[in-house]
């Protein structure tokens, strides 16, 4: 039958090739057809654009998911925005470690102005493509510095575990004999990915030190502070540090930042986490943010 190629098309199962042809080369409609459908995915592309006064931040979103980031980029962690509103000033330097799409960088960027400069760490690969589409047209290319390498306490190669190779998407996260086995999909594919600690990247004299850090990195939050001892101990240290706290983690995290001269001064919960609180759930079963800053002298 002339229109039986088309079944797979319509199921959208594979097509088989020799590598040599087109699938059913004798019915040259199937090429336009592909063609047409290819170009119809590319119109499906959501260029998104958030209004906030006078302000303004343009992203573009290839899936769901990415979509809905932007759109609740001001209700998802309405206390990191404040943070940055209220504590970010022209001329900073603010490191967004675990950047994803680049949500948080277009806010710190505003507020630093060209005077100023953000530093987005981002290390999974289709997500860190996006974060680069996103600094690109919001005109920010000469105040943010995006960087796709996994920050850690230590340096090498480390296996970096993607719970979804989809953009915008979370919990992926680098493993190495400090964090740990982490379980996963055995199917769920692994990058061998390069790991730096803050304080090596600093010493190489390419990243000015922090007057903010804001770390979300789904775990490994503790593994980042430690190797940024350095720059917590030094003569300038950051004025400012907002971490995600995950169940399990509180203690410790705040016990290595009060040994380093930090105190915790505000928390705050995601939109989620205030709901789950708000229905009788235990706040401290649930990640949160804690805003450090330096203990007064």
């Amino acid at each position: 039958m002339m229109f039986a190629p088309l079944w797979p098309l319509l199921r959208n199962q594979a097509l088989r090739s020799d590598g040599r042809t087109w699938p059913w080369p004798e019915q040259h409609y199937l090429r336009k057809l592909i063609k047409w459908s290819f170009q119809q995915r590319a119109r499906l592309v959501r260029q998104v654009e958030i209004i906030a006064g006078a302000s303004s931040f343009r992203f573009r979103c290839e899936n769901y998911t990415e979509f809905a980031r932007c759109l609740k980029m001001f209700v998802k962690e309405p206390g990191t925005c404040e943070w940055i509103a209220s504590r970010v000033e022209p001329g900073d330097v603010f490191y967004d470690i675990g950047a994803n799409i680049g949500v948080y960088t277009v806010l710190a960027a505003q507020r630093v102005g060209a005077s100023g400069k953000v530093f987005a760490f981002e290390p999974h690969s289709a997500t860190f493509a996006r974060l680069l589409e996103t600094i690109s047209i919001n005109g920010l290319s000469e105040i943010v510095t995006a960087c796709s390498c996994a920050l850690h306490e230590q340096q090498g190669f480390f296996p970096f575990s993607y719970f979804s190779p989809e953009a915008g998407s979370s919990q992926s996260q680098l493993n190495s004999q400090a964090s740990g086995p982490r379980d996963r999909d055995p199917s769920a594919v692994v990058e061998l990915k390069f790991s730096a600690s803050l304080d090596s990247l600093i010493s190489t004299g390419g990243f000015a030190p922090a007057d903010h850090v804001k770390i979300d990195v789904d775990g490994n939050e503790l593994m980042i502070l430690k190797g940024m001892r350095g720059l917590l101990s030094g003569h300038r240290p950051p004025k400012s540090i907002q971490v995600e706290i995950n169940p399990g983690q509180r203690a410790d995290i705040i016990g290595f930042m009060q040994s380093h001269g930090y105190v915790p001064a505000q928390a705050h919960h995601t939109r989620k986490g205030a709901e789950l609180a708000g229905e009788g759930a235990d706040p401290k079963d649930h990640a949160y943010n804690v805003i450090f800053q330096p203990r007064a002298k």
